[in-house]
């Protein structure tokens, strides 16, 4: 789906670059080895997750399985909520192209399903597994960092990381 076909695309159409309220999802795909699946974002160049906006009537798992389709044309297997980010420091974001939003962020996990991940629609420009651990801030999407750091709080302590 294009974005001017998208719920937020349409919104976007009649507000312009105003801050918008948004829901959205954020999945961190590990494979056996214990990495995590990140890709490098077409629009900023930083390194992020598989993640995207919750189209109008669609669920959470059903925006997670379609936005990991989209950008990484894998198909997850179980998905588990681990997460909610929804600080304003961390979940207010102005696009390149000036939008503005501000997130309510559902953090899931979900095992590498197999498969070699490629760009489905043009929004990544390349993949890695790595190991979480030692990302450098600077080097990842501001916004979706601090879901990486309550990833690896949420792998080692067991505990719903909410933000």
């Amino acid at each position: 789906m294009s974005f001017a076909d998208s719920y937020l695309g349409q919104i976007r159409a009649l507000v312009g670059h105003r801050p918008l309220l948004v829901i959205g999802v954020r999945v961190v795909i590990e494979d056996a080895a214990g990495r995590v699946l990140i890709l490098r974002r077409q629009d900023t160049g930083d390194w992020g997750l598989p993640a995207g906006a919750m189209e109008l009537g669609e669920s959470l798992a059903e925006a997670m399985r379609r936005e990991v389709r989209e950008e990484t044309d894998l198909n997850l297997g179980e998905i588990e909520i681990f997460g909610i980010s929804s600080d304003p420091a961390t979940e207010c974001f102005t696009y390149p192209n000036g939008d503005q939003v501000q997130g309510v962020s559902i953090l899931a996990h979900a095992s590498a399903p197999g498969g070699t991940p490629a760009s489905n629609d043009g929004e990544a420009a390349g993949f890695r597994f790595v190991d979480p651990v030692g990302i450098p801030a600077e080097d990842f999407t501001r916004p979706e960092y601090p879901s990486l750091q309550a990833f690896l709080r949420w792998r080692e302590t067991g505990r719903f990381q909410f933000f």
